[in-house]
């Protein structure tokens, strides 16, 4: 296929992963091509396991849970993570956590060069499956530890231990609760102690926070906001949080 249709390609996975769901009649008029060319372009897409033709368009390829689950605000948590993939730059040392966020980062990770370290079972696994598609280059290094069966990570001393040996570029994080006046809440003990170590050992860290974890206190208190580099949202900032982040220097971006 020449350059173009590959450029035309590209755009329609991001859109997909923008907006859930496209229609072909949105794509014609979009890219200004016949409907028989984007037809092909999703039929391509769909063999390269892109994406899945449904119905009058197409959505985003995903592939077997671990285990199923519902996620009530699926829209927002793909922006965010579209957002978050485009701000990774190539040969950079990356965290990525737990969470639905952080798995929707790692399943868009094509294209880039990078090295990624997580403790999530999840995540691994979407990260796995990109390389297998060859669009994804780097070493992926799964932390061993004791494996939590509700949040599908490794955790415990072995996955604290192994973090040390680590100074993250980046960190990609997602917490259960964010708010104004307690900062970072988890659900977990051990989720919270190795979020602690992550960030007092990254140079930048990236918070994935949708509007569900906003204003929320989980048991466990992770820190204030002082070691969050910018929170990626699908809400604009909260009147709120504005004092203490501007306080802390944390940028709030919003992911349209």
């Amino acid at each position: 296929m020449s350059l173009i249709g590959e450029e035309r390609k590209q755009k329609i996975v991001e859109w997909i992963e923008r907006e859930g769901k496209v229609k072909t009649s949105e794509l014609i008029e979009r890219l200004n091509v016949s409907g028989e060319s984007i037809r092909r372009y999703l039929e391509e897409l769909e063999k390269e396991h892109r994406i899945k033709r449904v119905y009058g368009g197409a959505v985003l390829h995903q592939s077997m849970s671990f285990q199923p689950i519902v996620i009530a605000n699926m829209d927002g948590i793909r922006r965010i993570a579209y957002t978050a993939f485009q701000l990774i730059p190539d040969d950079t040392l990356l965290y990525i956590g737990h969470g639905v966020a952080a798995e929707q980062v790692a399943s868009r990770l094509r294209g880039r060069n990078v090295t990624v370290v997580t403790p999530s079972l999840t995540v691994a696994k979407a990260l796995f499956e990109q390389r297998a598609k060859g669009v994804l280059g780097g070493e992926i290094q799964l932390l061993g530890g004791t494996i939590d069966p509700k949040h599908l990570v490794t955790t415990g001393e072995q996955v604290l231990a192994q973090l040390q040996t680590y100074m993250f570029d980046l960190a990609i994080l997602s917490v259960e609760g964010v708010d104004a006046s307690l900062g970072l809440t988890c659900d977990a003990f051990g989720l919270a102690s190795i979020t602690q170590s992550v960030m007092s050992q990254s140079r930048e860290t990236f918070l994935l926070t949708d509007h569900t974890q906003l204003n929320q206190q989980k048991r466990y208190r992770v820190c204030d906001f002082s070691k969050v580099t910018a929170i990626i949202s699908d809400f604009p900032e909260p009147q709120d949080f504005k004092g203490v982040l501007a306080e802390h220097g944390v940028d709030w971006k919003f992911a349209p």
